[in-house]
Order: C-alpha cells, then sequence, then structure tokens
C-alpha cells in the first residue's frame, strides 16, 4: 500500500514541476496545465478538504489530472458521533482521466492515508492509521481558460483498516467496500 501511495505521490510531483510534458513545443496557451484549488464535501477525504489539482491537456477532448488534499474528520469511529478531540487528518492523492471540452467525464482512483489524532493525550494515538482506496467516477465543469470549478461524483472506497481487541491479541486487517460520493467547488486559474 505505502509502495502504490509513493508511485502516485512521484508521478504527481514530475507532473507538476514540468508544466509542458504533455504538450508539444507549440506556444499555445490551450496546451498548458491548468491549476486549480477547491474545497470538496465529502469525497476521498471522507468529511470535507482543501485540494489543489492540476490538469494536463493530452488532446483536444482527453486530459489528465492530478490531485492532492488533505481534510479534518472530527468523529470517534467507536461511538459514532462527532468529537472535536479526536480528530483524524486524511491526505489524499488521485489521479483521473477525464473526456470532453469543459463538461468532463472523470474517471480516477486515488489513496487515502488517515492520521489520527487525540488532542487530549497529547498527539497521534495507536499505529493503527487506515488507508483507503477511493475510486471516482462523476462529472466535472472546468473551462480552459479558467474561472469556475465544479466537480459531483460517486467515490466509493475500499477501506483497510488495523483492529486490535485487546493489546495482547493480534492486529487484523479489516476491509470495508463502503459506496460515498462528494462535491467540490472551485477556481481554475488561467493559462499563462
Amino acid at each position: 500500500m505505502k509502495q502504490l501511495l509513493l508511485i502516485v505521490l512521484c508521478l504527481s510531483y514530475a507532473l507538476l514541476i514540468n508544466n509542458n510534458c504533455l504538450a508539444q513545443d507549440s506556444p499555445d496557451k490551450q496546451q498548458r496545465g491548468l491549476h486549480t484549488i477547491y474545497a470538496e464535501a465529502l469525497g476521498n477525504a471522507i468529511f470535507y478538504s482543501i485540494g489543489y489539482d492540476y490538469t494536463l491537456k493530452s488532446q483536444e477532448i482527453h486530459k489528465l489530472s492530478f490531485k492532492f488534499g488533505f481534510g479534518y474528520v472530527p468523529i470517534d469511529w467507536e461511538n459514532i458521533r462527532l468529537k472535536f478531540n479526536i480528530f483524524h487528518l486524511p491526505i489524499s492523492p488521485e489521479i483521473s482521466c477525464l473526456y470532453g471540452k469543459k463538461h468532463h467525464l472523470e474517471l480516477g482512483v486515488g489513496v487515502t492515508y488517515i492520521a489520527n489524532f487525540d488532542f487530549y493525550r497529547g498527539g497521534f494515538f495507536g499505529s493503527n492509521h487506515d488507508w483507503t482506496i477511493p475510486f471516482r467516477m462523476g462529472y466535472r465543469y472546468q473551462k480552459d481558460n479558467g474561472g469556475f470549478f465544479l466537480k459531483a461524483a460517486a467515490t466509493p472506497f475500499i477501506w483497510f483498516m488495523n483492529h486490535q481487541d485487546t493489546e495482547d491479541s493480534d492486529p487484523e486487517l479489516w476491509k470495508f467496500f463502503i459506496p460515498f460520493g462528494g462535491v467540490a467547488i472551485g477556481y481554475t486559474f488561467k493559462s499563462r
């Protein structure tokens, strides 16, 4: 799982530092990458998140999108209720393929790492950090010349959770498939 996260992060970084990696030698502004900042409710980070998206145009209607976001989940999973002294920090890179000019079909996959934090205990608790593999299938509105950004998608995920009944027992890896969804709004900056 950690290798998959490392691969997604390395690919995202490599494409972000080279703004013209899929573009040809043309100075056409439409072939440069699009930078987007957005806020997402639900989705990959489970509760809400702030994200950055970099979109590369490989052909007229085909694009590749790299997203990185982080969120905040104030939920006590044992009692299934909101509790603001115990929270979880999801970090979620994702890669997506887009089809369309400004109205896009978006298909993607990512990895979300969830670090558990207890404010009153003074730090991260347990070795039970969770991982999810979220999938994305939905709609994205994004123009090539920048402006308003919107996306809504089904984001089901597989949750990998370490579970240990007592301190003396061996930990078990639980896997859950959870149907989910999310919506995001933001702003795409104009190409240079």
